[in-house]
């Protein structure tokens, strides 16, 4: 009697199945092949590699150009801090100078203006001085030719102006 088992033998999921034999003919045509698709594919990949190679080259160039541009704006914007700092102390000592300037202005004016009031007193002083000496001489000119009448109405004419001359002298 036969074993069902053994017709129906079938493989186990780990073993291998029998291998076939290829001829001669037919491996050289699968190198041949496996040769040609490799050199395809390398004559497909060399031409990439060297383009990338010179877009990487002058990615590479782009880079040192742009570092050097940026070290030489580094250098020119720290130049131009420097500048500015200076700038910046010249003109808080400017606006302190200006300050001063315009406080000892502010006494100046000040002082111009009390002079200027001065100055109009002295002069309405020296008016009402001329005055008086006007009269004063009149009536003496006319005392000297014996006017007395006329010496005593000329003094009471210039009595007002003497009188603020006075005042105004202290």
């Amino acid at each position: 009697m036969r074993n069902l088992l053994d017709v129906d033998r079938r493989p186990f999921l780990n073993e291998r199945p029998a291998r076939r034999q290829m001829s001669r003919r037919t491996r050289w045509i699968l190198w041949l092949a496996a040769g040609a698709l490799f050199a395809a594919a390398l004559g497909y990949v060399i031409p990439d590699q060297v383009q990338a190679r010179d877009h990487y080259g002058q990615a590479h160039t782009a880079f040192v150009v742009t570092r050097l541009q940026t070290h030489t704006v580094t250098t020119q914007l720290d130049e131009v801090r420097r500048d500015l700092n200076i700038l910046e102390t010249q003109v808080g000592s400017d606006s302190t100078a200006l300050s001063q300037d315009s406080s000892q202005l502010l006494g100046a004016q000040t002082a111009l203006a009390a002079a200027q009031a001065h100055v109009t007193q002295q002069k309405s002083l020296i008016t009402s001085l001329q005055t008086c000496l006007v009269g004063v001489e009149r009536a003496l000119n006319e005392l000297s030719v014996g006017k007395q009448a006329s010496a005593i109405a000329a003094l009471n004419f210039v009595s007002a102006g003497c009188t603020a001359a006075e005042a105004s002298s202290g």
